[in-house]
């Protein structure tokens, strides 16, 4: 005789069990950086016949009818919902706010030369200045060219010259702007200045002199105490002087008066003043071309000033950073910022389908898909958060809730097999 009870309840057993080990990790990890929980999926085993589908003499029909032979774990399904983000103040904890995935190299030594995949970024920067996983993994991006775009082809290890310095640059451009009052009267003036650089990153002060001729008329020149600058005339900056006119919007009309013009754009306006650098400041002929062009006119305060220049001295790397576009950021101690890489994000249609390999990474497969890779905020809606790491998305209420089911729904099957043991010692009987 044979109970079909005793193989339902050991079905019954070993998923179970199943279960209680997937809440047991999930438990476990509830502290792992960025560990996404797990449930075991179960199905009905394929039942016995009773009764087919059919019909009676009369014609009527028959409803099949089928015995089941148990449960099965269907599949263990991973849940990638988005952890909560905490503050760790460590410029190299890295977290991502969206979907997606760090890439790091492949492991040394691994049988699969794929690339690994995790959300932990727990990274590190080596004696080398190579970004690192907590296991000694490359983090890879892409290089970031002069222009503030990625090189997006071959994949690099993300990294930065610890002992990097930063260049002194001879100024080429200044930029003035703010306000000339509308209010002012004629032979009001005003006065402003600015350090620029030569090619040794040495500064040096370029005053710029305004006054008010007649109305939404500014005569200005240029003046230069160190003697590094002069006109296309080879006469000192006094000589570059010219008029400013301003529309009734407030706005500039024209710049006139002076020889040494500045158009940067080539196209035959006029945007301020242009001068030289002597020899002995910056050799190769270079100018300087200050734009008069953002300057406004309207009814208040002056308050023209110096917006920015682009010359700086030369500087030691002050600290490092990560931008919210994944970009690695080097800051020097003149004020420089330069960016070296911008890291790769990586995804998958189904990341269910990722095969993990322990470590918190995983690895694609055929039922994920190929690995696609983007910049964040741009390819993906995603965000790098630096000095923060994403934790685990395991809820402890509700996994001691599932383990007390799991326990429950073991101990109802081993209920099953002894029943069916006293019915099996029941029939032992019969002969007596």
């Amino acid at each position: 005789m044979s109970l079909q009870s005793l193989s339902i309840g050991v079905s019954g057993l070993r998923s179970h069990q199943t279960r209680l080990d997937t809440v047991s990790n999930n438990i476990a990890n509830s502290s792992t950086t960025a560990f996404k929980r797990q449930r075991a999926a179960f199905s009905e085993e394929l039942g016995q016949a009773i009764l087919g589908v059919g019909r009676t003499a009369g014609g009527s029909n028959i409803n099949p009818s089928k015995v089941g032979r148990g449960v099965s774990v269907a599949s263990i399904d991973r849940n990638f919902s988005q952890g909560s983000l905490n503050d760790t103040g460590i410029k190299t904890d890295l977290a991502l706010n969206g979907d997606g995935f760090f890439v790091a190299s492949p492991k040394s030594g691994a049988a699969s030369d794929q690339r690994r995949l995790t959300r932990a970024g727990n990274f590190t920067f080596n004696q080398n200045g190579e970004l690192v996983t907590a296991n000694g993994l490359n983090v890879q991006g892409w290089e970031v060219g002069e222009d503030g775009t990625a090189n997006t082809g071959e994949l690099k290890n993300v990294q930065f010259d610890p002992n990097a310095q930063s260049a002194a640059k001879a100024t080429t451009e200044a930029q003035v702007g703010g306000n000339l009052s509308a209010d002012a009267e004629a032979g009001d003036t005003s006065e402003i200045s600015s350090v620029v650089y030569d090619e040794q990153g040495k500064a040096h002060n370029v005053v710029v002199n305004f006054e008010n001729t007649s109305e939404d008329t500014w005569t200005f020149s240029v003046e230069d105490p160190d003697g590094v600058l002069q006109d296309a005339n080879g006469g000192g900056p006094g000589d570059a002087n010219g008029t400013i006119t301003f529309k009734d919007d407030g706005s500039v009309d024209s710049i006139s008066g002076m020889t040494n013009a500045y158009d940067p754009d080539g196209n035959g306006t006029n945007d301020g003043v242009s001068l030289d650098w002597t020899n002995d400041a910056v050799q190769g002929g270079k100018s300087l071309g200050i734009s008069l062009r953002d300057i406004t006119q309207f009814s208040g305060s002056t308050t023209s000033k110096f917006q920015g220049q682009n010359g700086n001295s030369s500087g030691e790397l002050s600290g490092v950073q990560f931008t919210p576009e994944g970009k690695l950021q080097l800051n020097y101690t003149n004020g420089v910022q330069e960016e070296e890489y911008q890291l790769a994000i990586g995804d998958v249609n189904n990341p269910n389908g990722l095969e993990q390999q322990g470590e918190n990474f995983f690895t694609t497969t055929g039922a994920s898909g190929d690995l696609q890779l983007g910049r964040a905020g741009r390819d993906l809606q995603t965000s790098v958060v630096s000095g923060a790491l994403e934790s685990s998305n395991v809820d402890l209420a509700k996994e001691f809730s599932d383990l007390i089911k799991a326990q429950r729904s073991y101990q109802a099957s081993s209920q099953i097999i002894t029943t069916a043991d006293e019915v099996l010692n029941q029939t032992v009987q019969l002969k007596r």
